[in-house]
């Protein structure tokens, strides 16, 4: 028990003891203390089964530990036993609605209503909320049904009613699943434009009404009209996204940050053109897209190979820029001075591909997309500079990690070859986390884990031993081990490293991740000073 560093952007608070009730309670109880005692630099407070993690930006650690210890979260709060809401979950069960459950009846020899009924009769409490916005891990299912995941991922609609290992769950949206699927729920676990979005929290308890049929599922708002000026994707390259610097405290809704891979390479873009740093842009891997402009704009791209990457460019009415060559980053980004002006869901014009929410319809852009722009500054920009920094790093690149949670779960031999070995960058990317190929790590015994919080730069470990760093769009909790953290200095070139290019991981202690956090926010500063003093 006691707080630990998750990375360089969160503390975490683990509980002990030998009961999974008892611990949870705690942690409810110490949600509870936090919420009742915020500060401005604590970001979000995310909790799963057994955690609770408070996060911040890297700048801002030692003020919130400082915080934390002033609240004394080792002794609880006993007096005051936590109460969550309680909530009714009308369930249609079997046919078409719970494909799962006879295969799940036969398998544990019971009949279909034993199974109904065991799940039914049972009071529910929500242990964490993670995977995908608004879902909720569910503790306290009957022993009898407890049965592990299936063996292959499948489709899964939304409102699915699913139960797996020891916990039930519900999914909010239709996705890949692994868990039992008994039935299906009509009800909006997850809605981005209700407030709050997610209709269920940690310590909330939960029973299920069998229904015999579904309400009908509420009919969406539609789609507003496309524009008929602004940016025209005439191409829209292999992936390019609306990002800006994330949806950030919506974590403890199970809502992942995203925003901007690289936001360093975003941020110079941004100030490019006059933009303030968080303004929305053009993200865009591997190859970039065609545009048409429909009025004069100024325009700024990085992270390409060639002029006038780096520099500012004015667009006339009816020009097209032409971005399909040659990267030096696996990402780059283009900014439009005003912004790109979509609308903002949950505080950020970000696209979630995952949650499909944000950005332009939620998805990635497609060739007839017609973007707004914002209303540009009239501050004056510098025409003259032209920023090459941050430059590619090579075919080897080092990144410095803070040792993880569960670095003790592995053997001494592989913490050691972990630092000593070089990675190689998977071809299997993508904004969720990048995968790395080279020798297995392996663990001193077969282990399994609840899930915990996870940050930007957490190195999870699955089965098949490879690691896999977590990137923007990651999920709020994860289930395998962390080895390590990737500093936050770190992480942008990660995000512009290509396949292929191989990696060499450095372990450093918190101090040394600070500093390296705080040299970045230096050369940013001196760049934004560079631009600001050579006007035209």
């Amino acid at each position: 028990m006691g707080l630990h560093a998750l990375g360089d952007s969160a503390w975490l608070f683990k509980a002990g003891g030998s009961f999974p009730e008892k611990k949870l309670e705690l942690i409810l109880r110490l949600r509870r203390i936090l919420n009742q005692n915020p500060i401005p630099e604590i970001v979000d407070i995310v909790s799963s089964f057994d955690a609770i993690a408070v996060h911040f930006n890297p700048a801002d650690g030692q003020r919130v530990l400082d915080h934390l210890t002033s609240l004394h979260l080792d002794e609880g709060d006993e007096r005051k036993p936590f109460q969550g809401r309680s909530v009714s979950i009308p369930v249609a069960y079997g046919g078409d609605y719970g494909p799962d459950l006879q295969a799940l009846a036969d398998t544990k020899k019971l009949n279909v209503t034993q199974v109904i009924e065991l799940h039914r009769n049972t009071e529910y409490t929500v242990a964490a909320i993670g995977f995908s916005p608004g879902f909720p891990y569910l503790q306290g299912l009957s022993p009898q049904l407890h049965l592990p995941r299936l063996s292959s991922p499948h489709k899964v609609a939304a409102g699915s009613v699913a139960i797996a290992g020891g916990q039930a769950g519900i999914y909010p949206f239709a996705s890949q699943g692994g868990w039992h699927v008994i039935g299906r729920t009509s009800l909006k676990l997850f809605d981005p434009h209700r407030e709050p979005p997610a209709l269920l929290q940690p310590g909330d308890k939960v029973r299920f009404a069998e229904v015999e049929t579904l309400q009908e599922a509420e009919t969406l708002p539609p789609e507003p009209a496309d524009l008929t000026d602004g940016i025209r994707v005439v191409e829209p390259g292999a992936l390019s996204s609306i990002q800006d610097h994330g949806r950030w405290g919506r974590q403890h809704f199970g809502v992942s940050p995203g925003g901007a891979a690289d936001p360093v390479l975003a941020s110079i873009a941004n100030r490019l053109v006059g933009n303030p740093d968080h303004a929305a842009v053009i993200e865009c891997t591997m190859t970039g897209p065609v545009l048409e402009f429909d009025s004069d704009a100024r325009v700024a791209w990085v992270g390409w190979a060639d002029e006038p990457s780096g520099k500012l460019r004015e667009i006339k009415a009816g020009e097209r820029i032409d971005l399909r060559g040659r990267m030096c980053h696996l990402r780059g980004y283009v900014a439009v001075a005003g912004g790109i002006d979509v609308p903002q869901v949950l505080g950020s014009r970000a696209t979630d591909l995952r949650a499909v929410l944000g950005g332009h319809h939620g998805r990635a852009l497609q060739a007839g997309d017609v973007l707004p722009i914002g209303t540009a500054s009239t501050a004056p920009v510098s025409k003259k500079w032209h920023v090459s920094w941050p430059h590619p790093d090579g075919r080897v690149i080092e990144l410095r990690y803070l040792r993880g949670m569960q670095a003790d779960w592995f053997t001494g031999e592989t913490l050691c070859f972990f630092s000593e070995k070089l990675y190689e960058i998977s071809p299997t990317f993508d904004r969720t986390g990048t995968r790395f190929k080279g020798r297995h790590l392996k663990l001193k015994e077969p282990r399994e884990m609840v899930s915990q919080p996870v940050v930007f730069g957490s190195v999870q470990v699955p089965p098949d031993g490879q690691p896999i760093v977590l990137m923007s769009e990651r999920q709020t909790i994860g289930g395998y081990p962390q080895i390590g953290h990737v500093i936050s200095a770190d992480i942008p070139k990660l995000a512009r490293a290509w396949p292929g290019t191989q990696v060499r991981f450095r372990e450093v202690d918190l101090d040394e991740a600070r500093h390296a956090w705080n040299e970045l926010q230096r050369e940013l500063g001196l760049l934004n000073t560079g631009l600001m003093m050579k006007l035209t």
